[in-house]
């Protein structure tokens, strides 16, 4: 067992006065369950230290969500998000003889979105000078690709993210032109995917950053059903698409919308590219290097964040003090509640159900998840609880046991700390925030409560 560290004084009183009896009715360490309550005794002032921790960059390909747009929080400053993809022709040559008529990129709408939607921004399309490739696999938040400097279309666009319409970006005709001849003439280049990706290597799609907007998302797959009456041959809601219109001649008065399209390649070769500049917020400065900032120095507040990934971080610095409680003690449950900071959210159906908890070493590396007692599959998550009593009293609960149970058992020093954040399937599709209490905040401090059995 490892070195026991001298309890003082100080710390023994407070064990006295702390202690009381609680229920145990909700706490199982493996498969021990202590009917007995009698003997349980609950600690709940142990010293906690919280800090926020940001990570440099996060895999970002195959998001399953295309992100774009500029928001704030006063936290951690600017986001911004672009997308890069790539296309493909997707259609039977049927007609060769047809006038063009445009070219357009169509997007759809996913629903989701994080910041000011009121916010009109500025969306530009470029096209890509090289072929995007992964690297060992992935491609992260930080990755990026030489586009042409000139944009392909710029647009202003006021985001309606539940609206269910199309986004249509008008691009270059000379562009258009090129392409209905490379139809008309079942070109190889157009035809063949391989081909293709080589003439047009993909889109860009970027915001003007440092705006207090939002950052929408945009479906990467279809959705809805196919109307077979209709001569659009368009689904409800599309990936995206660049589709080229045109009439039949020598029939200028069909006013049908006809058009070929390129379709969005779901390959895993695309990503969103998210950035930030936290100047003037709590974490300037913050760096690779150095990517902890205590609550000490952010108003006594921790940040989540999706997209730029920033987790909150616990530390129990004396945990070791509870193997003094007694020989025939033993440990019942531990849970830990985080308290998000009211007028930080403008609704409790914005924050997010479940974050995950992980174990960090002393550098703030990530080393696992953590499980509940007894298991080593069944993880621990913190759960949105909200409870309404003569006040809405709105928390993040994470059962702690398995953790607290392993720390204690352990025969050297380890000195590890919980990490609480988005998990990586929602961190490269989301771009949101919760801020929590963080040591000493007062009523949004965490709470920690160890629950232990005397005979």
């Amino acid at each position: 067992m490892k070195t026991i560290q001298i309890l003082s004084l100080m710390l023994i009183l407070f064990l006295s006065v702390s202690c009381s009896i609680s229920s145990v009715e909700d706490f199982v360490v493996g498969d021990n369950f202590i009917k007995d309550q009698t003997g349980v005794v609950m600690i709940d002032t142990l010293t906690i230290q919280s800090s926020s921790i940001k990570y440099d960059s996060i895999v970002s390909n195959s998001s399953g969500s295309f992100l774009v747009g500029s928001n704030y929080n006063y936290f951690s400053g600017y986001k911004s998000s672009n997308s890069f993809l790539t296309m493909k022709f997707d259609d039977e040559i049927e007609d060769t003889e047809f006038v063009f008529d445009s070219l357009r990129l169509v997007l759809n709408y996913n629903t989701y979105y994080a910041g000011d939607t009121t916010v009109t921004q500025t969306l530009s399309v470029y096209q890509l000078q090289e072929q995007m490739e992964l690297t060992d696999t992935y491609l992260y938040t930080t990755s990026n690709f030489k586009c042409d400097p000139t944009p392909l279309a710029t647009i202003n666009l006021k985001p309606k993210p539940n609206s269910h319409k199309e986004v249509s970006i008008k691009l270059p005709s000379k562009l258009g032109n090129r392409l209905a001849q490379m139809i008309k003439s079942k070109n190889d280049t157009i035809t063949t995917q391989d081909l293709f990706l080589k003439f047009f290597n993909g889109l860009a799609i970027k915001c003007e950053p440092n705006v207090k907007g939002a950052i929408v998302g945009f479906r990467t797959s279809d959705s809805g059903t196919t109307d077979e009456t209709s001569t659009t041959k368009s689904t409800i809601e599309t990936k995206p698409e660049i589709r080229l219109y045109y009439h039949k001649d020598p029939n200028p008065n069909d006013v049908h919308d006809l058009y070929y399209k390129f379709s969005f390649v779901t390959d895993g070769i695309y990503f969103n590219q998210i950035s930030g500049d936290s100047s003037n917020s709590l974490l300037d400065g913050i760096s690779e290097t150095n990517n902890e900032r205590s609550s000490k120095l952010t108003n006594k507040n921790t940040l989540l964040q999706s997209g730029i990934q920033v987790f909150t971080k616990i530390k129990i610095p004396y945990i070791d003090n509870l193997l003094k409680i007694g020989k025939n003690s033993a440990l019942v449950g531990a849970t830990l509640r985080l308290y998000p900071i009211k007028g930080t959210y403008s609704s409790t159906t914005l924050l997010p159900d479940t974050m995950y908890v992980y174990s960090a070493d002393h550098r703030n590396k990530l080393i696992n998840q953590i499980t509940l007692p007894g298991s080593s599959t069944n993880y621990a998550y913190a759960y949105l609880t909200i409870q309404k009593d003569v006040e809405e009293t709105v928390f993040y609960e994470i059962d702690v046991s398995g953790f607290i149970e392993s720390e204690l058992q352990q025969e050297l020093e380890t000195n590890l700390s919980l990490m609480i954040g988005y998990g990586s399937s929602a961190a490269k599709k989301t771009a949101e925030h919760v801020i929590l209490g963080g040591a000493n905040s007062g009523k949004y401090s965490p709470e920690l409560n160890v629950y232990y059995y005397h005979n």
